[in-house]
This record gives C-alpha cells, sequence and structure tokens, in this order.
C-alpha cells in the first residue's frame, strides 16, 4: 500500500470583484461537497458560470469538475488584500495531498477574465507517492488564458523528449 500526493502552491493578483467570484465557487464547493445546498448564485456568477439547465443554476459551475458529484477543488485558499493596494487582491492556493490542476484552472478562467486580458496566470503541480513506485512521480505545468487553456504533464513532455519532439 502506499499514498500518492498531487501537491501544488501558486498566487496570483486579481480583481477584487474577481477574488470575490472566487470566494463564491469555494463556499459553493463547500456547500455542494457536504451535500447542502448553497445560497443563491450571484448574477455575475451565473455571467461566469452560465447554468447548461436552466432549473440547476449551479449546473455550469458543476462542468469545471472532473466529477461533478464531488466540487472539490482539492486546495487550501486564501486572499485578500493590502493597504498600498486596496484595488487588488492576492490569491493563494495550495495543498500538500489533492491538488486539482484542471478545476483550478477553469475556475481562474472563469472567473477572472479582467486579469487574464492582461496577462496568463500559471502554476506547476508535483506528484509523489510514500514509495518508490514507478510511475507515480512527476508532475506538471498549466498556463491560462483568456480563451484558452494550455496544460500539460511532464509525463506527456518526457514522452515528446523521447520522440525527438522537444528540441
Amino acid at each position: 500500500m502506499a499514498d500518492s500526493y498531487v501537491q501544488g502552491s501558486f498566487a496570483f493578483t486579481c480583481t477584487n470583484a474577481e477574488m470575490a467570484l472566487i470566494e463564491e465557487a469555494f463556499q459553493a464547493s463547500c456547500d455542494l461537497e457536504a451535500g447542502g445546498t448553497p445560497a443563491d448564485p450571484t448574477p455575475e456568477f451565473l455571467v461566469a458560470f452560465p447554468p447548461g439547465d436552466p432549473a440547476d443554476p449551479w449546473s455550469g459551475f458543476l462542468t469545471i469538475f472532473s466529477d461533478p458529484d464531488f466540487p472539490e477543488f482539492g486546495v487550501e485558499f486564501e486572499g485578500g488584500n493590502s493597504l498600498e493596494h486596496p484595488d487588488i487582491s492576492t490569491i493563494c492556493f495550495y495543498s500538500t495531498t489533492d491538488f486539482q490542476p484542471d478545476a483550478l484552472a477553469h475556475l481562474i478562467q472563469h472567473c477572472c477574465q479582467d486579469t487574464l486580458t492582461k496577462a496568463p496566470i500559471g502554476f506547476e503541480w508535483a506528484c509523489s507517492c510514500s514509495k518508490p513506485r514507478i510511475g507515480e512521480f512527476g508532475g506538471g505545468w498549466c498556463a491560462v488564458f483568456a480563451d484558452r487553456i494550455e496544460i500539460e504533464s511532464t509525463r506527456e513532455a518526457l514522452s515528446q523528449a523521447l520522440d525527438g519532439g522537444i528540441l
């Protein structure tokens, strides 16, 4: 028996309105994961995550998760602004066990469109294991743009390099 971990930690700045959307998403995620019913989404949230099912206002949000029955980002979330820059917020995501790069990338893309029109946001993650198991170590990277998400694992990059695809 071995334990596998996906770990990551990164921070970025965004507008206060974007941070409010991320806070709302995290609260909804916690409520939905616990089997509860979140408060009604704000109009801004519904613009960021348009419902696919008009009867379910959370249906658009749930599409960012690989399994909508488990809407979990796998990270701790901290954020706030400073006296020096009260007009922007700094967001930190971190986890040592169950970091979910895909869901986080989609969260950022949906919630931070103003910020992403100025510059992309990128992050990396690591995969590790409590025992030396083949194929259990690696990681990846993600670049989030306003119009796309580029995400790749180190395993994919290694395969490309071995095939002569990375110079």
